[in-house]
């Protein structure tokens, strides 16, 4: 409930364009006060922020600026109660909000809004500053400050414990432990602690690439450190030194702890471009020739692109992944071992009217666009995130595309907007969607299989399927994963219209193949319906849970199970799958 209360919050944040301002009687005083005006490299320390003068303080946004390559952000602490959004970090600041829960009004008279803790990185003085902040009231009126206050930490060359401090120094390798000063080459000593590795980096003036290694020493040691998951997951998180200059990051690992057979582990890349999650097994069969390859994240300058690849992404970011052995780049595909990748992003003024519509492109070595599915924008950390199987070159941009025959199914026009600009579905035309068209058995499952981006083993073809059809494969993948067994016979009757009983029973399916099962439900839940009795055997344990976990509902009190489903229908529940 907190979280949903604090996420209405948000929406009145981060998408209403202009949100209401007022003015204040006495307005707010802010200021900023160290905990240690002279932290000891290596060692945390306190900024604390103060608001003198407040009324009615609920909810805040703070923005919050340093420098990213003198301190490391490590957490904040807000409130004696409420509810904390997690951090978004931001090129050189970081981006705060809390709020209070409950009916009550919000705090009056002076009061600390905030306790950030930083580490120390490097000697010098380095300046910490209020840049902007929002105020909410109990009764969800905003007011927006512009802030000069600032403090200044003389960081001193000294090693020091601090609150979490290692010290001492390790070697220049990538697999020692501890922290040690900048060299004059831009070099940093490589750090690793409970999951977290902080290895050497260099910066290239010419080429403007960092450079980093982590050996399989250090890899293994901060493994064992790691945290498990509630699924028996660990994950190791190597954190790369984000430098302003740097256009290029290239980060050498160990090829063995990739090849694991299954997936065991996770190894999080941060950078300042990207992070990215690997999964230990990526390089499963892959046929890697090193031992040591280098993972490269490299930012793309879209004159470079071919023309119409060029025309179509204009200003927007693009960025190449790859894996590198030597000068060599070793292509990199594996679909039973998908990576994530999250980018951080400041959309438009008109792209946070429609956060939905900021979608991610793959660009093929021909300039070919490809839509990735996954692609979403999360205004809460501003990073766009999605999945790949293969490495290439990416872009995020923004697409809103719509059609012209919607007016009869307004109810599903923003979902088949959504889905359309991800490239999730298709139109009939470039004009016309045809929503209220039924829609076949095998469009259904390709738009399910796309949807929750399945891959696997591909079952044996159906009969009545061509080999060359554009359905052939996801039928293939999903006869695979036990989605489907067909219609009898080894036929499967692509293009008869589905039914409403067998879309529930596929999408249910779908579902515990993509590791997102439905709880158990009785089937208790469909006597509502007065039409319960005409719902096939088979099909009765698939509708029930999609019923109960909502994805679906019936209407004029009846599930209709014989009935055909229509275009419209299909993507309005596909769209809410996506969302899951």
């Amino acid at each position: 409930m907190a979280r949903f209360t604090f996420l209405l919050l948000l929406v009145c944040l981060f998408v209403v364009s202009k949100p209401m301002l007022i003015q204040a009687s006495g307005s707010p005083e802010f200021s900023l006060t160290l905990s240690n005006e002279k932290p000891a490299m290596n060692s945390q320390f306190d900024v604390v922020i103060h608001a003198d003068n407040a009324a009615d303080l609920y909810a805040y946004e703070i923005n919050l600026t340093y420098d990213s390559s003198r301190l490391q952000f490590i957490g904040y602490t807000a409130g004696k109660g409420g509810f904390n959004i997690d951090p978004v970090l931001k090129q050189d600041g970081v981006q705060l909000a809390h709020t209070e829960i409950g009916s009550k009004a919000g705090l009056t008279g002076n009061v600390i809004l905030a306790t950030v803790t930083f580490k120390a990185l490097h000697p010098g003085s380095t300046p910490i500053g209020l840049s902007s902040l929002r105020l909410g009231t109990s009764k969800e009126e905003w007011t927006t400050f512009n802030s000069s206050a600032s403090v200044k930490a003389i960081v001193t060359g000294t090693e020091g414990g601090g609150q979490n401090g290692q010290g001492g120094h390790g070697g220049s390798g990538g697999g020692a432990i501890g922290v040690g000063q900048s060299s004059q080459a831009g070099e940093n000593e490589p750090y690793s602690k409970a999951g977290v590795i902080t290895p050497a980096t260099k910066l290239d003036q010419a080429t403007k690439t960092i450079t980093a290694a982590v050996d399989s020493d250090t890899l293994k040691q901060a493994q064992e450190q790691a945290a498990e998951s509630g699924k028996g997951i660990k994950k190791v998180r190597i954190e790369v030194e984000k430098h302003p200059d740097a256009s290029d990051y290239v980060l050498s690992l160990p090829s063995g702890p990739l090849a694991n057979s299954t997936k065991t582990a996770e190894i999080e890349v941060n950078t300042g471009l990207a992070a990215l999650t690997l999964p230990n097994n990526m390089l499963h069969n892959g046929n890697i020739p090193a031992e040591v390859v280098g993972l490269r994240i490299a930012q793309v300058h879209p004159e470079s692109l071919q023309t119409e690849a060029r025309s179509k992404v204009g200003a927007h970011p693009v960025l190449e992944l790859s894996l590198q052995s030597g000068d060599q780049t070793i292509p990199w595909s594996n679909a039973q071992a998908p990576v994530s990748v999250s980018i951080p992003y400041t959309p438009s003024s008109e792209e946070l009217q429609h956060p939905e519509h900021i979608v991610v492109w793959y660009i093929d070595g021909s300039g070919t666009i490809h839509a990735v599915p996954s692609g979403k924008y999360d205004p809460v950390t501003g990073n766009v995130t999605f999945r790949t199987t293969h490495f290439s070159t990416f872009a995020i941009t923004y697409l809103k595309k719509s059609f012209n025959d919607l007016q009869s199914t307004e109810w599903a026009r923003h979902s088949i907007e959504v889905m359309a600009s991800k490239g999730i579905v298709n139109g009939i035309s470039d004009a016309e969607f045809q929503p209220a068209q039924p829609i076949s058995r095998a469009d259904f499952l390709v738009l399910l299989v796309r949807t929750l981006e399945l891959n696997g083993a591909p079952g044996a073809a159906f009969e009545d399927v061509p080999e060359q059809a554009y359905y052939n494969e996801p039928l293939r993948i999903a006869r695979g994963l036990g989605i489907t067994y067909g219609a009898g016979d080894n036929r499967f009757d692509p293009l008869a219209p589905v039914t409403r009983e067998e879309m529930m029973v596929l999408t249910a399916r779908a579902l515990t193949a993509a590791n997102q099962t439905l709880p158990a439900v009785s089937k208790s839940v469909l006597e509502s319906f007065h039409d319960a009795g005409d719902i096939s055997s088979y099909a009765e344990e698939g509708v029930a849970s999609l019923v109960n976990a909502g994805l679906v509902q019936g209407y004029d009190q009846a599930i209709h199970p014989k009935a055909t489903t229509t275009r419209a229908e299909t993507v309005v529940l596909m769209y809410s799958i996506y969302n899951r």
